[in-house]
């Protein structure tokens, strides 16, 4: 039977099952990782799991938005950093780049590359978590938009293309295996072109992406 914890326990335990959670799913990968693996580590009783997440894939879920969101910090101060260098195109490109090198100190958010996994782990979770997610892309790209804004940049196309942009390029970033040693100058390439044409300095009129999310 599952025990009965107060809120501080809650916070505590939830927080050991995120960090070993994350541990044990990059040691074993998803389809590896138990719950009851799981919960030992942690040291509760499996009944006591469904106390804080319905399935192992939920779980999966926050450890991922949890990823998301502190690459997000980092690349947000990297821009910063970038801009005091280059126009806003070309430092949203070495921003970006080096979001992607990211990807080599998380390989869950590899996962991405199994379509199956993902929708497993996407029908297993809450409707309060996928709200989660969708408000963080939504607001990675806003915050990308104010940053142009505040350096003179407006963007020329709905924020969802921006967004669908900067997923493209994660997603040809981890499978340049597939396109050979000249991938990574090629994606390089590709960013510039897109970032130069997307974003425009002095450009007169409404912003694109300011009601793109609204529908």
């Amino acid at each position: 039977m599952a025990r009965h914890f107060s809120e501080t326990e809650k916070q505590t335990i939830k927080k050991k099952l995120l960090h070993e959670g994350k541990v044990l799913l990059e040691k074993y990968g998803v389809k590896k990782t138990s719950v009851d693996k799981i919960v030992e580590k942690v040291g509760i009783a499996k009944g006591s799991f469904y106390n804080f997440y319905p399935s192992k894939e939920s779980m999966v879920f926050d450890i991922v938005l949890d990823i998301e969101t502190e690459i997000h910090k980092e690349e947000m101060n990297n821009l910063h950093t970038f801009l005091a260098e280059y126009e806003f195109p070309e430092a949203m490109k070495h921003t970006v780049l080096k979001s992607l090198g990211f990807m080599q100190n998380e390989p869950l958010l590899l996962i991405v590359n199994d379509p199956q996994l993902i929708q497993e782990i996407w029908s297993k979770s809450s409707e309060q978590q996928k709200e989660r997610s969708t408000r963080r892309n939504q607001n990675r790209v806003t915050d990308f938009i104010q940053a142009a804004g505040q350096k003179g940049y407006s963007l020329t196309v709905p924020a969802t293309v921006f967004e669908a942009s900067l997923m493209s390029f994660f997603l040809i970033y981890i499978n340049q295996n597939m396109v050979g040693e000249s991938g990574h100058e090629a994606l390089e390439l590709m960013m510039k072109a897109t970032f130069g044409k997307i974003f425009v300095k002095g450009c007169i009129g409404d912003i694109k992406g300011e009601k793109s999310f609204d529908h």
